[in-house]
């Protein structure tokens, strides 16, 4: 059996764009909404799935969705391990 994966996380050094992505009714799905932000930088997100074939990858913040450009990420940020317990 094969064990289970933990989430990749990224600390952030610099503000990363992101567009908040909501629940679509009936769906598991998230949609993008028109709501632009910044992530500030010394915080820590999870990334949720894989990349797109458009460049673009789903994160977790501060409780909500985001979706973000994989490219922008690897240049504001940097991968860490975090354990638990």
């Amino acid at each position: 059996m094969a064990a289970p994966r933990s989430p990749v996380r990224y600390k952030l050094s610099e503000p990363l764009t992101a567009v908040r992505l909501e629940l679509h009714p009936g769906s598991s799905l998230r949609d993008p909404t028109e709501k632009l932000i910044k992530i500030p930088p010394d915080v820590v997100i999870e990334l949720e799935g894989i990349v797109s074939s458009s460049g673009l990858v789903n994160v977790l913040w501060n409780g909500d969705a985001f979706s973000v450009f994989y490219e922008d990420l690897q240049e504001k940020a940097h991968r860490v391990e975090i354990t638990t317990p």
